[in-house]
């Protein structure tokens, strides 16, 4: 079963499908018309069981028209939106020391938008690329919980692409030349002669956070319509071209590890979106021999993210010095 978050008219409410195909307005079945994902998501799981199947079954009257609708975040408010960076064995081959725990950022909820809004790009931040990803939201509070707990905790998966502009990082990174004396030899650099005595600070919050910066949606599938997470087929399209193409498969850490590690230091919340990383397999090296290489700031049609199972995301680029 699927759920997304629509608006109709002057209200946001949750939306899914019938078992005839229709668009059903959630709010309208469960008599709270502006129901939001998350009061869905913490309902007990008795009286959630019993909304969804009434969902299914729904009447004519429940039914509204894909017209009607503009597509929204699936969840409008997350406590945090929390990404896994460089998750993906292309990166840790690369890696001069291999990675042994996920890394993350955090990005706000302002960085949202949703299915068919616009990625809105200033041309002054330079190269801004896209990163398609596996996401999950979040069903019960989880702190301290074991890999073996995390997939029975998670409410669903969706769809996000986590725009990323270097161009920015480069304004939000900086090298501290240290005095003599001072010890740079940190455990996850190479060290390179005596005379290497620089520290590198990069601070993310722009790069990834900027507005727009996180499409995601349009629907939440379900877990238990999603067998294995860690086996799903990931795609980057610009227009119809598909220029990434890759799998779950390939993330150095599962969603188990990720989600379990994270939550030793962070206590996750029903809603709390996670993100596994990005699909980094170019599937046209001729023209974009790395992820890099793909640069929105220069492109102004649609770009698109698709995951085995649960759908397509698509988004246009706009550039505007004043996203």
């Amino acid at each position: 079963m699927k759920l997304a978050t629509g608006r109709i008219g002057d209200r946001d409410t949750v939306l899914s499908q019938n078992t005839d195909g229709h668009l059903v307005d959630v709010g309208f079945v469960a008599r709270q018309p502006k129901l939001t994902m998350r009061e869905l998501i913490e309902l007990d799981p008795t009286s959630q069981g019993h909304l969804l199947d009434r969902v299914r079954h729904a009447t004519p009257e429940a039914v509204v028209s894909i017209d009607e609708i503009t597509w929204r975040p699936p969840i409008l408010t997350p406590s945090k939106i929390v990404g896994v960076a460089l998750n993906n064995d292309v990166f840790n081959y690369l890696a001069s020391r291999k990675m042994n725990a996920p890394m993350y950022f955090l990005s706000p909820s302002t960085a949202m938008t949703g299915h068919r809004g616009a990625i809105c790009i200033d041309p002054a931040w330079g190269l801004v690329h896209p990163e398609p990803e596996l996401a999950a939201v979040i069903g019960t509070e989880m702190k301290n919980v074991g890999p073996e707990k995390v997939l029975d905790a998670i409410f669903g998966y969706t769809i996000i692409n986590d725009v990323t502009s270097p161009g920015l990082k480069a304004d939000d990174s900086v090298e501290l030349v240290m005095p003599e004396g001072f010890d740079v030899n940190e455990p996850w650099r190479t060290m390179r002669g005596p005379q290497d005595t620089s520290l590198y600070l990069t601070y993310h919050a722009r790069s990834k956070g900027a507005d727009t910066f996180a499409p995601i949606g349009p629907w939440i599938t379900l877990a238990d319509s999603v067998p294995d997470p860690n086996a799903l087929g990931v795609r980057g399209y610009l227009d119809d071209e598909l220029v990434l193409e890759d799998s779950t498969a390939n993330l150095t850490f599962s969603i188990e590890t990720v989600v379990a590690h994270l939550s030793q230091s962070m206590t996750l919340l029903p809603g709390d979106i996670v993100h596994f990383g990005t699909a980094a397999r170019p599937s046209r090296p001729d023209r974009f021999p790395t992820i890099r290489s793909i640069d929105l700031s220069q492109f102004g049609g649609t770009v698109s993210v698709e995951i085995d199972t649960l759908g397509r995301l698509d988004n246009s680029i706009c550039r505007s010095s004043n996203p």
